[in-house]
C-alpha cells in the first residue's frame, strides 16, 4: 500500500471517529454461577464498551454495539468526543441475546438526543454500513473504539487476514490482526471507502493479533429485525444436514457427490415449507451452488469457505427462497419463504431479569436452559451429561437448580440438576403448570417425579412464589 493510500485511510478514520461513542454500563455480572442457579441472587457490576451512530433510513440517535456490552444492563450511558465528558442516557432497542452474532441496537432517548445535539461541537456523524461486496484477504482496515475504559477514542490498524464460516448455531466472522481489546469491542472497523465493514466483536485470549469482526451484512439484517419485529432472527434451514460422499451415489441415484444431504426435516421449518424430504440433496439456494461439504462453489468459494448456513442467514425473513434439490436422481426446484428455525424446548436464557423461577419446598425450579447446563458442569458433570441427552426435546423441561438448607427438599436430600417430569401423576413442562396444581392442593401433599426415577413427597404450606 502506498503512503498516499495509507494516509487516506488514516484521514477517513479520523473523520469517522466522531461517530464512535463510549458506552458505560451498570448491570449484573451474568457469568456468576450463583445467579444462573439461583436467579434471586444478582451480582452488580460496572463495565464499558464502544458503539457507533449508525446510518439507517431517517432514524436519529441509534447506536450499534455488541450484545455482550449491554446484556443484563440496568443503566446505560454514552459519551462522545463531540460533547466533552457529558454523559447521555440510552435505552436498549433490542439485542441478540445468544450473541450469535454479538450485536445490539441502543438509542438515545428523545430528550437526551436533543441535549446531545445542543452540546455537540458539530452534527452527529452517522456511519454507513458496507453491504454486498465482501472484503478480501489483505484489505486494510481501521478499528475504532475505547479500549480499556480510555476516555478518548483509539484507532488501531490492520487487515483482514481470514474468514470463519458460520454453522447452524454460529454466524460468519472476519478475522483481523487489528488490535481489538476489552472496551473497543462494539466499535466499527472501517475501510478506505469510508464505510463500516463490520463490528469489532472479540479477541482470542492468549493469541497474538487475532480479532474478530461481525460482517456489516449481518448487522443490517439484525437492525431490520429489531426495528420491524423487535426480535432478531436469522433465516434457518429448518432441519439437519450431512456431507455427501461418492459412496452414496447408488443410494441417492446421483452421478457424483455434489450438494448436501438432508438427514432430518424439522416440523414447521423452512425445508418442510419447501416440500423437501429426508435424503433429498440440496444443490443450490438462490443460485448459490454447494459442493459435497456444503461450501459455495465458484470464485467466492475459491477464496472463502462460505457455506450453506451463511447463505441462508443473509436472506431476509419473509423473502422467497429458490432451492434446487436432487430426489431419486432427478433435479427439482421449489420455493418457500425464509423463516427462523422453530424454537426447541431447551433454549438459551442469558438475560437475568427475564429468567423465571419457582421457589417451593426449599428449592429453586427453572426452565432448563443452555446456561444452566453449563453452570451445572461446575457442580456435577454427571448431571450435565444427563441434561445434554435431551437437547432436542420439543417441549420445555424443568430443572432443580438450588436447594435451601433445612428445608423439605434438603431433608429428602434432593440433588441439584433433577429434571421434574410429573406432579401428582400429571406431566408438566412449565412453571405455570406446577403452580396451578399447587394452588389447588391447599395444604395437601404433593408428589413430584423426576426423569431419573427419583420422587419427592412434599407438604404444601403456602402458595408458591413465582419470580423473574
Amino acid at each position: 500500500m502506498s503512503p498516499r493510500q495509507k494516509n487516506k485511510l488514516n484521514d477517513i478514520a479520523r473523520q469517522m471517529m466522531s461517530g464512535v461513542v463510549q458506552i458505560l454500563v451498570e448491570g449484573y455480572i451474568e457469568e456468576d454461577i450463583q445467579s444462573v442457579l439461583n436467579p434471586s441472587v444478582k451480582i452488580p457490576g460496572i463495565w464499558s464498551g464502544s458503539g457507533f451512530f449508525v446510518k439507517y433510513k431517517d432514524l436519529e440517535g441509534y447506536i450499534v454495539t455488541n450484545g455482550h456490552v449491554v446484556r443484563n444492563a440496568v443503566k446505560i450511558e454514552i459519551s462522545s468526543m463531540l460533547t466533552s465528558e457529558e454523559r447521555f442516557e440510552a435505552e436498549i432497542v433490542g439485542l441478540v441475546k445468544q450473541l450469535e452474532p454479538d450485536v445490539a441496537l441502543i438509542r438515545l432517548m428523545d430528550k437526551e438526543l436533543q441535549r446531545f445535539k445542543k452540546l455537540a461541537i458539530q452534527p452527529i456523524d452517522y456511519l454507513e454500513l458496507r453491504e454486498g461486496a465482501n472484503p478480501s484477504r489483505g484489505e486494510l482496515i481501521k478499528a475504532i473504539g475505547y479500549p480499556l475504559g480510555m476516555v478518548e477514542p483509539n484507532i488501531t490498524g490492520g487487515e483482514i487476514t481470514n474468514f470463519i464460516s458460520g454453522s447452524e448455531f454460529t454466524s460468519e466472522r472476519f478475522v483481523t490482526n487489528a488490535a481489538i481489546n476489552p472496551g473497543n469491542s462494539g466499535g466499527p472497523s472501517i475501510t478506505e471507502d469510508g464505510k463500516v465493514i463490520g463490528l469489532n466483536t472479540a479477541m482470542i485470549v492468549d493469541a497474538q493479533n487475532i480479532g474478530f469482526i461481525t460482517p456489516a451484512s449481518f448487522i443490517k439484517i439484525i437492525i431490520d429485525n429489531l426495528i420491524l419485529l423487535n426480535e432478531p432472527h436469522f433465516a434457518g434451514i429448518g432441519g439437519k444436514l450431512q456431507k455427501n460422499a461418492e459412496n452414496f451415489n447408488p443410494l441417492l441415484k446421483q452421478d457424483h457427490a455434489k450438494g448436501v444431504i438432508v438427514s432430518k426435516v424439522q416440523t414447521n421449518g423452512f425445508l418442510e415449507a419447501a416440500n423437501i424430504k429426508a435424503r433429498d440433496v440440496i444443490l443450490s439456494i438462490n443460485r448459490a451452488e454447494f459442493d459435497r461439504h456444503g461450501i459455495v462453489i465458484g470464485k467466492e468459494g475459491l477464496y472463502r469457505h462460505k457455506n450453506i448456513f451463511d447463505v441462508m442467514k443473509l436472506v431476509p425473513i419473509g423473502e422467497e427462497v429458490e432451492i434446487r434439490y436432487l430426489r431419486d436422481g432427478k433435479v427439482h426446484q421449489s420455493k418457500a419463504k425464509a423463516m427462523p428455525n422453530p424454537e426447541k424446548g431447551i433454549i438459551s436464557s442469558p438475560i437475568l431479569n427475564e429468567r423465571k423461577y419457582l421457589e417451593v419446598f426449599g428449592m429453586v425450579i427453572q426452565p432448563l436452559s443452555f446456561e444452566i447446563i453449563q453452570a451445572i458442569q461446575e457442580v456435577d458433570p454427571y448431571a450435565q451429561i444427563e441434561m445434554l441427552k435431551i437437547l432436542d426435546q420439543e417441549k420445555p423441561m424443568l430443572v432443580v437448580t438450588h436447594i435451601h438448607q433445612g428445608t423439605q427438599a434438603d431433608q429428602m436430600e434432593w440433588p441439584l440438576g433433577e429434571l421434574i417430569i410429573k406432579i401428582n401423576g400429571k406431566e408438566v413442562h412449565t412453571l405455570e403448570e406446577i403452580q396451578k396444581v399447587l394452588e389447588k392442593q391447599k395444604g395437601e401433599p404433593v408428589l413430584l417425579e423426576c426423569q431419573s426415577g427419583m420422587i419427592g413427597y412434599f407438604q404444601t404450606e403456602k402458595e408458591p412464589s413465582l419470580g423473574n
